[in-house]
């Protein structure tokens, strides 16, 4: 028995090829899409801000960290977790007021809990600084200082917990 109409083309359904093709093509719009907007709304924190003039005086900082492995003595940066104070203590000297510079605390995973701290050794040397405001993790103390005119550069990881 035919129901179909006298003169009137067969009914066809979507073909299923086409309607696979056009939900793969339609999942891949989708998906491109969401990749784009989720990636777009990253911040991504370069290593230092101003990259092209540090890389200018790289030759300085190898000279300095050279200078520093060349050195007898060097400096101690010690970490007391118990106490939340990382301790930096120079090698014996007559006198420490000759020696400038910084301990930069520099986070790798986020640039934005950097920080920075002047020195300022007491007459045996010694500095005290608090890492409480310092999140869990992995850090790395930069201690870069001038003595005599010449410039000096340590680095050390630290864990804190």
């Amino acid at each position: 028995m035919n129901t179909q109409t006298p003169g009137m083309p067969p009914k066809r359904g979507i073909h299923p090829w086409a309607l696979g093709i056009t939900i793969v093509i339609v999942a891949f719009l989708v998906v491109t899409i969401t990749v784009v907007l989720i990636v777009s709304q990253q911040d991504y924190h370069l290593v230092t801000k101003n990259y092209y003039e540090k890389d200018r005086g790289y030759q300085s900082e190898i000279d300095a960290r050279s200078r520093t492995l060349a050195l007898a003595e060097k400096p101690v940066l010690e970490l007391d977790r118990a106490a939340k104070v990382c301790n930096l203590v120079f090698p014996a000297r007559p006198r420490y007021d000759g020696i400038s510079g910084e301990l930069h605390f520099y986070r790798i995973s986020d640039a934005t809990g950097d920080t920075r701290h002047a020195l300022a050794l007491d007459a045996q040397g010694r500095q005290y600084i608090s890492v409480s405001a310092l999140r869990p993790g992995q850090w790395i103390a930069k201690l870069k200082w001038s003595e005599e005119g010449k410039d000096y550069t340590l680095e050390q990881r630290m864990y804190l917990e």
